[in-house]
């Protein structure tokens, strides 16, 4: 099991609530990250027509590999905040994935902080240094195009 952490953060020019309305729409992702979200299907919705659960298609590059990730998401939106958590297959599931965006005022527009926890089966011998900054970093650019604006730094892996 490979443990990734990682953050990164942006000031954008949009308001918080667009910037939030972003980051619910799972649906959007393949459009404003296709490098990494290849693909999204929306599978539950709640009375309002926001996504609560999602299929997503995840790539992800390490030096020379490449790897697709089929993941079910979760997705929940509590006041500044819009979590994604992989839903497990099973008790004796124990692969990880979660990202959470926080969005707070900032100036005229807002900012936006990225924190991705994931502990997946990767085999031994791949390597995954640098995997979680890249797609903490790589999320928080495309998004931060997406709103208007650019990064302001990113965190640890």
């Amino acid at each position: 099991m490979k443990e990734l952490r990682a953050s990164a953060s942006a000031t954008v020019t949009a308001s918080p609530e667009r910037a939030l309305d972003l980051l619910e729409d799972v649906g959007g992702y393949p459009r404003w990250y296709p490098d990494v979200v290849r693909d999204v299907e929306v599978v539950r919705e709640d009375a309002r027509g926001r996504p609560r659960r999602a299929r997503a298609t995840l790539h992800a590059t390490v030096g020379p590999i490449n790897r697709d990730f089929e993941l079910l998401l979760d997705v929940a939106r509590d006041g500044d905040t819009v979590a994604l958590e992989r839903v497990a297959h099973g008790a004796a599931d124990r692969e990880r994935f979660e990202v959470v965006w926080e969005v707070a005022p900032a100036g005229s527009g807002a900012r936006i902080d990225l924190r991705l926890e994931a502990a997946l089966e990767v085999p031994r011998l791949v390597p995954v240094g640098g995997l979680g900054d890249s797609l903490a970093s790589g999320f928080v650019a495309a998004a931060a195009r997406e709103l208007g604006g650019g990064p302001a730094g990113s965190g640890r892996q």
